[in-house]
């Protein structure tokens, strides 16, 4: 396909479609538990078989990681990393708070992400250098600056061992792609992560991104997607304003 705006424009559709199975499937729920203890349902792996020929037909001949059918590694021609769900316990006990995720990324950077929330009926869109969106309609840049006591900062339950060095008051919701549209929205002022895959957050680090905020590893080096194209997982992680008051390098 042409142009990565273009590309980003393709996606949105697709997500939407998977958003029509999610709630067609949901009324007939099959629930399994993976090995990790973490829930898989039949909408999971409905939606990644879904979108995963539709995505690679707009970039024949690119890699693919999909968080329930496997991993092909990036090629000349790119990388799709796809969350059909996430937030998977959120959406099997009837959550609003889950979501559908798309990235692509080329020569190692991420260039173009979605995020689907169809319960919030809320739709995120980035393209590298052209600025991100809600449901049409570009978001305001991201103040710099501090996090105060009173502001909200997402949190996940493995990290329990910094919750009395970092400012703001801690959430967890148990879905980053919601979290990271929260502080693209700045419900959230800033988030941290446990680790997580490439699948999860592309679309979300993109997105804020694109509005001025800042993406570190929680030791203070500035986050690096191109280290992280395989199935390992990524060490936790900062989204929030750049020249804040965050404790990079004090947390152990």
């Amino acid at each position: 396909m042409g142009n990565t705006k273009t590309l980003t424009e393709a996606t949105v559709p697709l997500l939407q479609q998977a958003a029509t199975i999610a709630h067609q499937l949901r009324q007939e729920l099959q629930i399994d538990q993976k090995k990790d203890s973490s829930l898989v349902t039949n909408v999971d792996r409905a939606i990644e078989q879904f979108l995963k020929p539709e995505l690679l037909a707009l970039t024949p001949g690119a890699g693919f990681y999909g968080e329930e059918f496997g991993h092909t590694p990036p090629t000349d021609a790119g990388y799709w990393v796809v969350d059909p769900v996430d937030g998977t316990s959120n959406f099997a006990f009837g959550q609003p708070l889950w979501g559908i995720t798309a990235a692509y990324l080329k020569d190692g950077k991420i260039v173009t992400g979605a995020i689907l929330l169809p319960d919030l009926n809320e739709l995120y869109t980035a393209t590298v250098g052209e600025g991100a969106y809600l449901n049409g309609k570009p978001l305001s840049p991201i103040p710099e600056g501090d996090i105060a006591v009173s502001e909200l900062l997402g949190n996940t339950d493995s990290n329990v061992q910094h919750l009395q060095k970092t400012p703001g008051k801690l959430r967890h919701i148990g879905s980053f792609v919601v979290e990271s549209t929260f502080v693209a929205t700045q419900r959230y002022r800033a988030l941290i992560t446990g680790t997580i895959c490439l699948y999860d957050c592309a679309a979300g680090i993109l997105i804020n991104r694109e509005l001025g905020a800042e993406v570190r590893y929680l030791t203070g080096e500035t986050f690096d997607e191109s280290k992280h194209l395989t199935t390992a997982k990524i060490p936790p992680y900062y989204i929030g304003p750049k020249n804040s008051n965050f404790p990079f390098g004090n947390l152990s």
